[in-house]
């Protein structure tokens, strides 16, 4: 009987890359490589700006809940009506929005807006001064008191004289572009707090000073509209 002779078995044979090959997927991956480069810093943006806003939402919260247990009444310093201003500690005692913290406030780090290029462990009015007596704490968001919204300076601001002009500026990030270096959180925009307790970003940059207080005054109508 014959038998037929099975054919030898052929290892699998494994086709190696060509040059154009090699070339094309090293393209493929250097460009998807650049593309990684502009797309995580704006999503790192994006991400600052949102917990900015949310940052104001929850100060706007925080403010409500001060002032239905002080009889409807803001923070405001009697002896001179604030503009806005983004200091929380002064003169050994807590002004703004620092009446806020810690009872409304539990976090400091809210009064932050994590894309502020000046706010850092070197600042000289950081929050390392809290609760000092010479010290002076700085934040990212700036504080309205009664300019524009009371004509006499010794009146105190109430929650409903606040929500009666509902497109004002309530407040703000603080910028100071004149400072080295500037005080700009966004690059192109500010995100605010209205007096409705909306939060919105303008596309606009406003400078709180140095000519007091005309720059005061420039930023608020720049913001109100």
């Amino acid at each position: 009987m014959n038998r037929a002779k099975a054919a030898p078995i052929r290892p699998p044979s494994h086709r190696a890359f060509t040059l154009i090959e090699l070339l094309v997927t090293m393209a493929i991956i250097a460009l998807l490589a650049v593309l990684l480069l502009v797309v995580v810093p704006l999503a790192r943006r994006h991400a600052r700006d949102a917990s900015c806003r949310s940052n104001l939402q929850q100060l706007w919260k925080a403010t409500n809940m001060y002032a239905n247990n002080e009889k409807e009444i803001l923070f405001v310093n009697i002896a001179t009506p604030m503009r806005i201003s983004n200091v929380v500690w002064k003169d050994k005692g807590p002004t703004g929005w620092g009446c806020l913290y810690p009872k409304y406030l539990p976090m400091y780090q809210t009064l932050f807006c994590p894309a502020d290029p000046v706010r850092d462990a070197q600042w000289e009015y950081g929050w390392t001064n809290w609760e000092t007596e010479k010290g002076e704490v700085q934040v990212s968001y700036g504080c309205r008191g009664r300019q524009g919204l009371v004509p006499d300076a010794k009146t105190a601001v109430s929650l409903g004289t606040i929500e009666s002009h509902p497109r004002k500026v309530f407040g703000c990030d603080y910028y100071e572009t004149f400072t080295d270096p500037p005080r700009v959180h966004h690059g192109s925009h500010i995100n605010l707090l209205r007096c409705n307790g909306m939060v919105e970003s303008l596309n606009v940059i406003v400078s709180f000073g140095p000519k007091d207080p005309d720059d005061f005054q420039a930023a608020l109508n720049a913001l109100d509209k």
